[in-house]
């Protein structure tokens, strides 16, 4: 990952005009499937794209940005019905090859995906956009570019965070964006019927896949919850978990501590 650009409380940092259309980016882009050529701008008409959809276009290195690519394999997780997903490589020419040979792409039939142009007179990717600091996101609505970042840690579940979709349904099939929501309401909500939401998250996220880090999530809204008894068995489940993987279990083991002090 090169030039990292963290992400404040503010969603998105401003980069862009938010009045820039997507239609006055005169750059080209060929889809990696097929070959074909297009300008950035014609992706709406070319590929039939609802307008009314936010639009996320995310760009990647195969060569220096694996964190790029564990970004687009969280959206890529989500129900895409609900969003335009667009994947843009930009590696050079003379890497792209073997780049696109480790098939990273094939994995994200849901989206659209494309190579930049980079060095080409005029019509070059990175005339318009930064191509040494990845992933950038551009965020569109009504095909306008709304707000752009460059980060990796634009998850999934910030989009339901800050309301951008209002749909639990978006990330009912990730792991991991239903255990960072949970997570984020037990350290900030404090209502009875958000902890209980939040508690249908996680076990959800256990269901997809259990892990560490959910199950000590479930453990901690159990106990924010008062169910004492039940969030000691499910603590003592995380650190079994979590010894099987040498993982740091400290907060877990803090957490029983408390637990006991309750019962």
């Amino acid at each position: 990952m090169k030039n990292k650009v963290t992400l404040p409380l503010v969603f998105f940092l401003l980069i862009l005009s938010s009045s820039l259309s997507f239609g006055q980016i005169d750059v080209d882009i060929t889809h990696i499937k097929s070959g074909e050529t297009i300008s950035f701008s014609d992706i709406y008409d070319t590929y039939d794209l609802d307008k009314e959809l936010p639009t996320m276009i995310i760009t990647w290195s195969g060569e220096w940005c694996y964190p790029c690519i564990s970004l687009i394999n969280r959206y890529t997780d989500c129900d895409l019905s609900m969003m335009n997903l667009i994947t843009i490589n930009v590696d050079n020419e003379e890497n792209r090859e073997d780049v696109l040979d480790e098939g990273h792409h094939l994995d994200w039939d849901k989206a659209l995906n494309f190579h930049a142009n980079i060095n080409e007179d005029g019509k070059g990717f990175d005339n318009v956009f930064n191509v040494t600091s990845a992933p950038l996101v551009l965020y569109l609505v009504d095909g306008m570019i709304s707000d752009a970042v460059v980060s990796y840690s634009l998850y999934p579940y910030r989009l339901i965070q800050t309301e951008r979709i209002n749909d639990i349904n978006f990330v009912w099939n990730s792991s991991r964006d239903l255990n960072s929501l949970a997570w984020s309401h037990y350290k900030n909500e404090d209502d009875e019927n958000e902890l209980a939401e939040a508690i249908e998250w996680v076990t959800r996220s256990i269901d997809l896949d259990q892990t560490y880090s959910n199950t000590d999530t479930y453990a901690a809204l159990l106990f924010k919850t008062g169910e004492y008894t039940k969030s000691l068995k499910v603590a003592k489940e995380a650190i079994e978990i979590a010894k099987e993987n040498d993982d740091d279990y400290s907060t877990t083991t803090d957490l029983i501590n408390s637990v006991i002090e309750k019962l």
